[in-house]
């Protein structure tokens, strides 16, 4: 072949390179070193932030594994489920706790009672060792602040069945991640005959079913709904973004009173290749340095232990994290969610 035809050919293959690099992320992988392989649902300029943290401390390479936007935690937990036994990652870092307990009703976790967790409160970890839960978003109330008065707003969730909001509340389809895991709390909590009528109630009254947390949050900003329940980092995302908005946090019913909390969930994969570098990544993520960084950089968490020097992004009020049975929730979460939603849909 003539030397200019190969130097074209060449030319060629790097442009392709590079276009790949430009437009899908792709970059060599490096194996040179230790790594710790991650599973993880959190929105990456948190995740990615701190897996940069904990490198340049520890030397250890993060390699991440995500799931897409629509799937999330979902996509994440199917996954893993089918390599039960021999993953191809070592720690799930999941931004809720219903499906780490999935996770955890099928034996696919290593326990592992990290030093760190020792001053996490007993209702954030697991009993088995199997998981620990830290830093939380809160369930809120998001109100469109041109069109209703923060006095006026419900507190609790059965006020989306008064008549006086009627066709004017939003909640997000139960099938997936927080609201799932809300709604199926809800429904262990009241019991079924008393949180079916309420769903009813709902529908009745009619309550839109948006697509997801943050399509509650663009509907209330816009005006298209007055009232909405989403997550509470949704509600700083539309005040960072100007928006006329503001929220409350939700009171549950008038039989089941406190604040929903979502903790953040780090597991170890049973049988996983990099068992040294999962517990290392592990203690990371439980140290009280990482929890007061989620709370402070952007990510407004809710720390579950006291840290001196730090405040609450969220403010609770009057209200306690509520306590969900989260045995029972793990093995009701799928299949509830579906009935759920079938009450919903008009």
């Amino acid at each position: 072949m003539p030397l200019n035809l190969k130097t074209l050919l060449l030319g060629c293959a790097l442009i392709l390179v590079a276009v790949g690099v430009l437009l899908f992320g792709f970059t060599p992988r490096q194996t040179e070193g230790p790594t710790v392989v991650v599973y993880t649902s959190v929105d990456p300029e948190y995740a990615l932030a701190l897996f940069e943290k904990f490198t340049k401390e520890s030397g250890i390479r993060v390699e991440p594994r995500t799931d897409s936007e629509a799937s999330k935690s979902t996509g994440m937990a199917e996954r893993l489920l089918q390599m039960k036994g021999r993953p191809d990652g070592d720690v799930v870092w999941n931004s809720e706790l219903s499906l780490t307990q999935v996770l955890a009703n099928a034996d696919a976790l290593e326990p592992y009672a990290s030093p760190n967790a020792k001053e996490i409160p007993a209702s954030y970890k697991d009993a088995q060792n199997r998981w620990t839960g830290f830093g939380c978003r809160a369930r809120v109330i998001l109100f469109n602040t041109n069109l209703v008065k923060r006095e006026d707003v419900p507190r609790t969730l059965d006020g989306f069945a008064d008549p006086k909001w009627k066709d004017k509340c939003t909640v997000p389809k139960p099938l997936f991640g927080t609201t799932r895991s809300h709604f199926v709390s809800l429904v262990l909590a009241l019991g079924e005959e008393k949180a079916f009528k309420l769903f009813h109630a709902w529908r009745d009254n009619g309550v839109v079913i948006a697509e997801s947390n943050s399509d509650v949050r663009e509907r209330v900003a816009n005006g298209y709904s007055t009232i909405g329940l989403t997550d509470s980092d949704d509600a700083f995302e539309a005040l960072a973004g100007k928006k006329p908005v503001d929220f409350i946090v939700a009171d549950q019913a008038a039989d089941w009173h406190g604040a929903y909390l979502v903790p953040n969930t780090v597991a170890i994969l049973k049988n996983c290749k990099h068992g040294a570098e999962a517990k290392k990544f592990v203690d990371f993520l439980l140290r009280p340095e990482t929890e007061a960084w989620l709370a402070e950089n952007g990510a407004h968490q809710i720390p579950v232990r006291t840290l001196p020097g730090v405040t609450s992004p969220v403010p609770l009020g009057d209200l306690k994290p509520i306590v969900v049975d989260v045995e029972q929730l793990g093995k009701s979460v799928l299949p509830v969610a579906d009935k759920i939603y079938e009450a919903l849909k008009k």
